[in-house]
């Protein structure tokens, strides 16, 4: 054989053995091309890029780029923001207590902690932090706001935010505080006799605490209960499901997981033994703060016809998500399945995938809906309605979901609109008149907390009579003389226009405002607590006027 031939046969063969390689192992080529794509990008920006790039970092970017593109809630967590995030469950932290994110090189203020620093000055869900210190927080990354925020106890840290709803630039003077992750905020008896929990978050020790914090009520001659959700972002879904226990029968659905592609997700949580208080009468308080865990709590009490839920529309997280830890740290929290409860409802609202899609869903977050402009009727739905709130009794709304027929109580295109935005239909919804603008101010700028040091600094001041006791102060204590002249003060010294009108107008929540801040300093957060909700909280007294006539459930 010549050697031309010899070379054309080889050729030959070699080609059809490429062919037949290639036919034989498509299937495998085509299942794994998406993932030799991302090597070979990674690799060609390691190896190619004009600059230095440090190969850790760029998996990380790369992992936190695809988890964007996912839900809201999935995120990548560096190492360090791991432990810091297991710091928030542990309690041994200083910092100025919210839950952020950064979408689109934004800091975004997913809520504020109930009872928290930033809560207390007046940050709210949504909120975006354009500066840190006079430093523009603009492209910050998730280490560097950790950095940033926190710090030693009693330092504090200035920021510059942006609220969308309003369009307004706003500062805040943020003191930091230990941030504590004990979910029991205050513990007390109003004097019909009705408990009160205030639950704050769902940490690990959440339901030990709360049957101690249970028990104390009944010595203490409890009759009905109220437990207090408000701004509780959730939390440790078992936990929820334990704190549920406590009012339900044995083998009652507390709520069940689901997930389209993975079975091994799928749970159904029963409630076991229960006793804790399973026949009094209980209302849970929530707005639109209530997210998660909470939403888990409420909705099972609701469902289960336990307990009556009263207040705002819930925030609307349906989605469970597991943490899957890296060996460098890190660590994929990624949503596995969605809950439901026990009637089959999902209250996650909807979204749109990807980093505007997150951006989205956190601003739709801060539209608080209002009944009356849902209802075709919204009169024949008013349970009561005074110069502060309307309550609407909302009995047949999660009814309406199910049923869209019946959606006829809804004005029309309002259907649509409460179905997207998912969350816990209260069966008592308590639509309240907003503050002024003048009183807004001077909560943004943290005055309150400025005027009652004020006042505590000043040896002449009424209050001094009255830091022994708790109850004689909330009893006694009204206003200083020389309120208006020590506003005026602190609106000349942070350049806030002083509104005599205003002032007037809002007198009496600037007082009442101020006197919790007093409580605060002189006998920590469930004093401020015992404040508002013994002598202003408009759902106190509705759920009084509910538990009072007798009723423990309205479906």
């Amino acid at each position: 054989m010549s050697r031309i031939l010899t070379v054309i046969v080889m050729v030959v063969v070699l080609a059809f053995g490429v062919f037949l390689g290639t036919r034989l192992n498509r299937g495998e080529e085509d299942g794994k091309g998406t993932e030799r794509k991302m090597v070979d990008a990674y690799g060609l920006i390691r190896d190619l890029y004009v600059d230095e790039v440090q190969a850790d970092s760029l998996a990380g970017a790369g992992i936190r780029g695809m988890v964007e593109s996912l839900d809201p809630h999935s995120v990548y967590l560096e190492p360090e923001e791991v432990s810091f995030s297991q710091a928030e469950f542990d309690g041994n932290f200083d910092g100025i207590g919210i839950e952020f994110d950064v979408i689109n090189d934004t800091l975004l203020v997913v809520t504020p902690l109930s009872g928290g620093p930033s809560a207390a000055v007046g940050m709210a869900a949504g909120d975006r932090i354009v500066a840190i210190d006079s430093v523009s927080a603009i492209g910050i990354t998730h280490q560097e706001v950790l950095r940033k925020l926190r710090g030693k106890r009693g330092t504090t840290v200035k920021l510059k935010v942006f609220r969308p709803l309003s369009g307004k630039l706003m500062d805040f003077l943020v003191t930091r505080e230990r941030i504590s992750t004990s979910s029991i905020d205050a513990v007390f008896v109003l004097d019909n006799g009705t408990g009160y929990i205030r639950l704050s978050r769902f940490v690990a020790t959440t339901a030990d605490e709360f049957r101690k914090a249970l028990a104390s009520l009944k010595k203490q001659g409890m009759k009905n209960l109220v437990i207090d959700l408000r701004g509780n972002p959730g939390g440790f879904l078992e936990q929820a499901v334990e704190v549920a226990d406590e009012f339900l029968h044995k083998d009652q659905l507390v709520v069940y997981t689901k997930s389209a592609k993975n079975a091994v997700e799928d749970a159904r949580y029963e409630a076991k033994s229960g006793d804790g208080f399973e026949k009094g009468r209980v209302a849970v308080l929530v707005d639109k703060g209530s997210a998660s865990a909470s939403e888990i709590l409420a909705g099972a009490l609701q469902d289960n016809k336990r307990a009556v839920i009263i207040g705002e529309l819930t925030f609307g997280k349906g989605l469970v998500q597991r943490q899957f830890e890296f060996k460098d740290g890190s660590a994929l929290r990624l949503t596995v399945s969605r809950y439901y409860t026990p009637s089959g409802r999902q209250i996650q609202r909807t979204y749109r995938k990807g980093g505007d899609g997150r951006e989205l869903y956190y601003k739709d977050a801060m539209v608080n809906l209002q009944p009356v402009k849902l209802f075709a009727a919204p009169d024949s739905y008013l349970y009561l309605k005074n110069s502060d709130i309307s309550v609407y009794r909302t009995g047949s709304l999660p009814g309406v979901l199910s049923r869209p027929e019946n959606g006829k109580v809804l004005q029309k295109g309002q259907y649509e609109l409460l179905r997207d935005a998912g969350g816990i239909i209260p069966d008592y919804w308590v639509s309240g008149r907003p503050y002024a603008d003048f009183y807004q101010q001077l909560y943004a700028a943290g005055s309150f907390e400025y005027l009652a040091q004020r006042i505590l600094d000043d040896p002449a001041s009424i209050v001094q009579k009255h830091r022994k006791s708790l109850e004689r102060f909330i009893s006694d204590y009204s206003e200083e003389s020389r309120l208006e002249a020590l506003v005026m003060k602190v609106c000349a010294e942070k350049k806030i226009t002083f509104e005599k009108q205003a002032f007037i107008r809002e007198r009496q929540n600037i007082a009442l405002a101020v006197k919790a801040r007093l409580a605060h300093r002189m006998f920590g957060a469930e004093g401020q607590i015992r404040v508002y909700i013994m002598q202003s909280d408009p759902l106190i007294m509705v759920a009084s006027r509910v538990l009072g006539s007798g009723t423990s459930a309205v479906r």
